[in-house]
C-alpha cells in the first residue's frame, strides 16, 4: 500500500499556477465529478504496476489545461469539448501535464509512483473504485473550467 497523500488545495493551485499561468485559480469543490458525463482519467502506478491514485477530470477541464499550456485558442478547446474528445493539438500538452501531475502524490513521501495512462471514459464505463478522494474547481482564465478529482485507488 502506498503511503503518499492526497495534494492539498494550496500544493494543486501552486502547481497548476506554474503549468498554466499566475491566474489560475482552485477551489474546494463538493464530491464529484458529476456523472454522467464524459471523464478523464489518469492513473498513477507504484513499482508493482498496480494502480495507487488517479487523477479524474471532466472533459472540459481537461481540454483546457492542454490548451492553456500552450495557449492554445479557447475556442478550439470548446470545440474538442463538443466534439467528445481531447482535441488533437491538445492531447500531447494534457499527457505532459499529467505526467508532471504525479509530483502531487509524491512531493515528500519515499513510495515512487509513475504515470501509467490517460483514458477517455464515457458515460457508463467502468472508472476507478476510488476509496479516498478531494475534489477541486479549477478556474483557467479565457478557458472554460471544471472539476478534477484526486483519488487513491
Amino acid at each position: 500500500m502506498s503511503s503518499n497523500s492526497l495534494p492539498s488545495l494550496q500544493n494543486v493551485e501552486s502547481f497548476l499556477r506554474c503549468l498554466l499561468g499566475d491566474q489560475v485559480q482552485v477551489f474546494m469543490s463538493p464530491p464529484g465529478p458529476e456523472l454522467p458525463k464524459t471523464l478523464v482519467v489518469a492513473t498513477y502506478v507504484d513499482h508493482t504496476i498496480a494502480v495507487r491514485r488517479v487523477l479524474i477530470c471532466d472533459l472540459a477541464l481537461a481540454n483546457s489545461m492542454g490548451a492553456a499550456m500552450s495557449m492554445i485558442p479557447a475556442g478550439v478547446a470548446r470545440d474538442a469539448t463538443k466534439s467528445g474528445n481531447i482535441g488533437e493539438h491538445i492531447l500531447g500538452n494534457l499527457r505532459e501535464i499529467l505526467n508532471i501531475c504525479v509530483n502531487l502524490f509524491t512531493g515528500r513521501f519515499a513510495d515512487r509512483l509513475t504515470f501509467s495512462e490517460l483514458r477517455v471514459c464515457a458515460p457508463g464505463d467502468p472508472l476507478p473504485t476510488v476509496t479516498a478522494s478531494v475534489t477541486y474547481a479549477l478556474n483557467i482564465p479565457r478557458y472554460p473550467g471544471g472539476n478534477l478529482l484526486a483519488g487513491s485507488v
